[in-house]
């Protein structure tokens, strides 16, 4: 396996990126992976290096490079309060403009600045990254093939501009994870979300896991073993299944 931390190119200024794949491969399908509010830190280039090994490109970008880039610390017990800095922060990013950092990647994947051809994509977004996630898979379908948001938050508002609206015009397999008991998800915006998705003939689909919200990160206090092999397991037969069989690679 090979990592690099590079620069990539958007319309808003340069965005860090982590990104982690096979040694001595030329080609491969890639994966984006949609960081939490907490910003990129090694748990999530643990997430990367893992989707390397089974064969992908698999890509962390700050989303958070307009405001200098910045990252916090995670809240490692139930009681802690959310850094003011980091729900600023979230509430500045939105999903227009990771979706022009997503077109930011695929062009810079597309030109070779990862050092290997990328065909089709995958994306995988972990609490504020869910709603981004989804953002890129219904943005950019020709190319982001495959999305899940797993114990997303913020997904349904009272905007058209709603994250859950996005499930009407989507194209290409969608799974949202939801945790229990989830204040960044309540069981009204599951509801909705499962309402909306029942609607597309299987296409979207749903899973609530007896987990906490953020239980994907072994440092945290709400870590759930269980449901954390459960979402690799989706994601990488998600993948297999739409980038694989045609992962010759998309040059524009």
């Amino acid at each position: 396996m090979k990592e690099i931390q590079l620069e990539v190119p958007t319309p808003d200024g340069s965005m860090p990126v982590f990104a982690a794949m096979p040694q001595d491969v030329a080609v491969a399908p890639g994966v984006l992976i949609y960081m939490d509010v907490f910003g990129p830190r090694e748990e999530l280039d643990d997430i990367a290096r893992r989707f390397a090994t089974a064969g992908y490109l698999a890509v962390v970008p700050q989303l958070f490079h307009r405001l200098g880039s910045p990252a916090f610390a995670p809240a490692n017990r139930q009681d802690d309060a959310l850094d003011p800095a980091a729900a600023r922060a979230n509430q500045a990013t939105s999903m227009q403009m990771s979706a022009a950092d997503t077109a930011a990647l695929i062009s810079f994947a597309s030109a070779g600045g990862f050092g290997m051809a990328t065909g089709l994509w995958g994306a995988i977004g972990y609490c504020m990254g869910g709603r981004h996630a989804i953002a890129a898979a219904t943005t950019h379908p020709r190319h982001v093939r495959a999305a899940l948001s797993v114990h997303g938050g913020r997904l349904v508002d009272a905007s058209k501009a709603s994250p859950h609206n996005m499930i009407a015009s989507s194209t290409v397999p969608l799974y949202y994870f939801f945790a229990k008991d989830d204040p960044t998800c309540p069981a009204a915006h599951q509801e909705l979300i499962r309402q909306a998705a029942a609607s597309t003939a299987g296409r979207v689909q749903v899973e609530q896991l007896d987990a906490h919200h953020g239980w994907t990160f072994p440092a945290r206090w709400c870590y759930d073993k269980h449901s954390t092999e459960r979402v690799w397991e989706k994601a990488l037969a998600m993948f297999r299944s739409s980038l694989w069989s045609e992962h010759q690679p998309l040059l524009d």
